[in-house]
């Protein structure tokens, strides 16, 4: 299985990302999914206006998705011990996702911002890719000559079809262990193999500040949002019976 870091916002914006045509796992820094609270109190999440009503729909959907008790109890487990990994978190037969307690130490000073240090950390304690849409973040990181595989998300199809691009397998070894044994969140795949979007490259800001994202126009965002939503019911189906 293929392992990718990242931050849960793109699950909104990007509808691949959930219906990948091989098994692969995400990592998402705790902090990461915090954030998906300031993103749903802005005014504008995308510079797109057109997508704006339709990104938030799907981002309230990955807000719930990991408001769920079930989930919720696997991450609140993963926050006693820095660095520690939530157990697995099952999205769909293809779908994994880890949580990752990663803390920023403020290694690369003011250059990165805390949610970039903790993403670009965690990708390096997995040795794992960084999948990001910011090209103005992508170019820091090379820049900076730091030692970590950072990836367009334009660029995620190719590589979950063609993973000998990357090289060798990734370790994990320097992470703790999971607090738990696997304990699937079982959840339906709500929609068939969705298309590869266009990447609209998002402005430079300033590393102090989280930019603004752009998207073209995303046909896939619906599909987002229901594909959460048969998830959700199917969670509740399990609970009630």
């Amino acid at each position: 299985m293929q392992r990718f870091v990242l931050e849960p916002v793109l699950f909104a914006i990007f509808g691949e990302l959930l219906y990948p045509t091989e098994p692969v796992e995400y990592y998402v820094p705790h902090s990461t999914i915090l954030e998906l609270y300031d993103l749903r109190d802005s005014e504008q999440i995308v510079t797109d206006p057109s997508q704006n009503e339709h990104v938030r729909q799907s981002l309230e959907a990955v807000i719930s998705f990991f408001e769920q008790p079930f989930v919720k109890k696997k991450i609140e487990r993963s926050l006693r011990v820095p660095w520690q990994k939530s157990s697995p978190i099952l999205f769909s037969d293809r779908v994994t996702f880890t949580v990752v307690y990663a803390l920023d130490n403020a290694e690369y000073g003011e250059s990165f911002d805390p949610v970039e240090t903790e993403l670009i950390l965690t990708a390096k304690q997995l040795n794992a890719p960084l999948i990001t849409d910011q090209l103005e973040f992508q170019q820091r990181i090379i820049q900076h000559r730091i030692p970590v595989t950072v990836v367009d998300v334009a660029d995620f199809g190719f590589l979950v079809d063609e993973p000998e691009a990357m090289g060798e397998e990734y370790e994990d070894e320097d992470l703790l262990p999971s607090s738990e044994p696997l304990a699937a969140y079982e959840a339906q795949e709500g929609a068939g193999s969705a298309p590869v979007l266009t990447l609209a490259e998002a402005s430079g800001t300033q590393a102090a500040q989280r930019p603004d994202r752009a998207t073209a126009g995303n046909p896939m965002l619906p599909w987002i949002f229901g594909a959460f939503a048969v998830m959700l019911v199917a969670s509740l189906w399990v609970v009630l019976f």
